[in-house]
């Protein structure tokens, strides 16, 4: 069963709770690593509350866990968070994948790591560089971008030079239910169900929305992720992404169309970012001829379980 043993770091987060509860569908036997003393509500047969910024906490979770797999999702990873403090984002975004690496580079056993990075990586393109595949150079432009791009370097020279076996995901935009409102969708799907339900004014406030970004919906990732596994090449780098872009403006009036509401628009500076990039959109045909994977869930349905989910907390 080692082989279909995978560790998930970030277990307790959006996305992993999504990919843990897939694992486990799979047959996998999950294991899960979070910063959080609790035990999370998930299916994993083994949980462990670690530092993954100690090289001896790592050292002695794998050792322990004598895994097929790591999928390393722990990251601090909004970009907007990462503005006002970008030390804690690079060190705490690097040193952990970087422990992860040097663990496996002096160890015996078969492990593949699957690093999960960011498209931020790409940094501010131009129209014509659209869409955008693996081979183009990356610029990161905020400090949550510049630790990815470290964990990508880093992932990288351990793959050449050590033969380290790590897959390397540049991770689009991606949203669903329970995305916290710290990220624009989710905020935009609260502020929307607030207005409906009569708790603030028809106005939602907003940083720039007309920038565009590549949506995907966190289910579809995650089987990204999955497939992956098994079908990703070592050192080698996969854009996961939808192939289109949609204005954050078009998204919001979509979303106030699905609930059935008029609103107001203001520009809140709070929310605007220093740096902006105004258009990533992806190319996911080395993801789909390495695996197969297609997106299946259309973009409606992932608004609509934001609006749902918004829904029912705020009752």
């Amino acid at each position: 069963m080692a082989d279909r043993r995978v560790v998930v770091t970030g277990c307790g987060g959006f996305v992993g709770r999504y990919l843990t509860a897939l694992l486990a569908e799979e047959g996998f036997d999950v294991w899960g690593v979070d910063v959080k003393p609790d035990v999370p509500d998930l299916p994993l047969s083994e949980y462990r509350s670690i530092d993954l910024q100690s090289k001896a906490d790592v050292e002695k979770l794998l050792k322990d866990a004598q895994a097929g797999s790591i999928i390393h999702l722990a990251a601090q990873s909004s970009g907007g968070i990462s503005f006002r403090k970008p030390h804690e984002t690079i060190v705490n975004n690097s040193l952990s994948v970087l422990h992860i690496l040097e663990v496996m580079r002096t160890s015996e056993a078969k492990v593949r790591l699957l690093a999960i990075g960011s498209a931020d990586v790409y940094g501010s393109v131009e129209p014509v560089d659209l869409p955008l595949v693996e081979t183009m150079p990356t610029r990161p432009n905020n400090p949550y971008a510049l630790s990815k791009a470290i964990q990508e370097e880093c992932c990288a020279l351990y793959a050449s030079v050590y033969g380290v076996d790590v897959v390397s995901t540049r991770s689009f935009n991606h949203t669903g239910a329970g995305r916290p409102d710290t990220f624009v969708l989710s905020s935009f799907a609260r502020q929307v169900v607030e207005i409906k339900k009569g708790k603030r004014k028809p106005v939602v406030n907003v940083g720039n929305i007309d920038v565009k970004r590549d949506f995907s919906d966190v289910r579809d990732v995650s089987r990204a992720y999955v497939l992956l596994l098994d079908g990703g090449e070592s050192g080698q780098i996969y854009n996961v992404c939808s192939g289109t872009s949609r204005s954050l403006r078009e998204i919001l009036e979509r979303l106030a169309e699905l609930a059935g509401i008029e609103l107001r628009i203001e520009v809140d500076k709070e929310r605007l970012r220093a740096a902006d990039i105004r258009e990533l959109r992806g190319d996911a045909s080395r993801l789909i001829a390495a695996t197969g994977w297609q997106q299946s869930i259309p973009f409606d349905d992932t608004l609509q379980s934001l609006l749902d989910e918004w829904d029912a907390r705020l009752s």
